[in-house]
């Protein structure tokens, strides 16, 4: 089953037997079949009836709410109820051996990722990259030997900074200019699109981890904070680079997103209607991008990927495997 993004805004969706009927201005613009999708994205100021936020918890379908390229909130309906798994995540989460184990998984897992795409761009466009490719192989190194938490999300932060310092030799076309991270508010377009792409990743890694029977509150690498889905945030660490900040350096240089396909809201670049849907496309097409699980040894889209590392990661803190392997692309 697959998303279904509603980025027109202010419409009214009401249900009807087992389908939903999009709205506006009382003209019907779509009809869908609940048990054709497992999510349903939401931007911007529409409204859904009671009826059919039912039947959306009935089926089991999560309901994400963005504003913008920010993701504001969720419904979601009956929770996973495996309290022994929900335990067990508490209990590694409180012992820091158990943490800093699973956290050294996520980090390792971001390096290699984020070194293997860089040595892809390398080959393509003859770019010299050598330099970053190498220190991001001695940061996993230092991963293997750090001690404590504070220790490796100091390696993984400077390794992150080293990455982006390179990230505009990447982009290729000309009126995009990125003067490293910068995240509430974006400063610049690319920084728009990384943030807009790391939100949708979030709300599907959390979606997953739901569906395992995980708190996606209570992480490893990220520790607890009021509001911040903690574990999605680590999760993500292993899809960060291959899932969006090659496709934002994709849209960008194919021409599929262009510097006037943003406007400026409070300061803030942020994209036009049709370049969002544009995006949203693009996101999906990626997420049922096929690739080899290394560890499973099949073929699987992403977004199965997903689905199976929140599970591989339930049996290990159920002491059902020796350890947490993180998903590596070739």
């Amino acid at each position: 089953m697959g998303t279904f993004y509603l980025t027109e805004p202010y419409c009214f969706i009401r249900k009807e037997s087992e389908r939903l009927k999009i709205y506006k201005e009382r003209s019907l613009v779509k009809e869908i079949r609940v048990n054709d999708f497992s999510r349903i994205y939401i931007h911007d100021s529409s409204t859904l009836t009671t009826d059919a936020l039912l039947l959306l918890a009935e089926k089991g379908v999560d309901v994400v709410y963005f504003s913008g390229n920010r993701m504001v909130g969720r419904f979601i309906g009956t929770e996973n109820k495996n309290v022994r798994l929900r335990i067990a995540q508490i209990e590694a989460h409180l012992s820091e051996e158990k943490s800093l184990q699973i956290a050294r998984h996520f980090v390792l897992a971001k390096l290699k990722n984020t070194r293997t795409s860089l040595q892809r761009f390398a080959r393509r466009r003859e770019l010299d990259l050598e330099s970053t490719v190498h220190y991001l192989k001695q940061s996993m190194e230092q991963c293997l030997k750090a001690e404590n938490l504070e220790e490796l999300r100091g390696i993984e932060g400077m390794a992150a900074k080293k990455y982006f310092e390179i990230f505009p030799g990447l982009i290729q076309k000309s009126g995009f200019s990125f003067q490293g991270r910068s995240r509430r508010p974006a400063k610049d377009a690319v920084n728009a699109l990384l943030n807009y792409g790391y939100a949708l990743l979030r709300a599907e890694i959390t979606g997953s981890l739901f569906a395992a029977g995980l708190d996606p509150y209570i992480g490893f690498l990220h520790r607890e904070r009021y509001g911040r889905e903690s574990l999605a945030l680590d999760l993500m660490e292993e899809f960060r680079s291959i899932l969006v900040d090659n496709l934002v350096v994709k849209l960008i240089n194919q021409g599929v997103i262009k510097p006037n396909d943003f406007d400026d809201m409070h300061g803030e670049p942020r994209l036009k209607d049709h370049a969002r849907k544009r995006y949203l496309q693009e996101f999906d097409q990626r997420r049922k991008d096929e690739v080899t699980h290394e560890l499973l040894q099949r073929k699987m889209s992403y977004r199965e990927i997903i689905h199976k590392q929140a599970i591989l990661l339930g049996k290990f803190l159920k002491n059902e495997t020796e350890d947490y392997y993180p998903f590596l692309v070739k």
